[in-house]
């Protein structure tokens, strides 16, 4: 069979595993940015809805609500 020739199989081994790396790197690179950057977008977004939460909960604390 062609596909396990010793003469071919190296060659085929070393584009195979070359293809794999760069296509694995390209695609790292190219979407490793993106992945970061809506990783900072959630991150501001959930500290913001923390902070607001707090700030709402102690005026809640603050205002005497069940004094009515």
């Amino acid at each position: 069979m062609p596909q396990f020739d010793a003469y071919s199989f190296s060659g085929q081994v070393f584009w195979t595993l070359t293809g794999f790396y760069l296509f694995f790197f390209w695609g790292l690179y190219s979407h490793l940015t993106q992945f970061s950057a809506l990783f900072k977008m959630r991150q501001k977004l959930i500290s913001t809805y923390i902070k607001e939460g707090n700030s709402k909960l102690s005026s809640l604390n603050t205002a005497n609500f069940f004094n009515i």
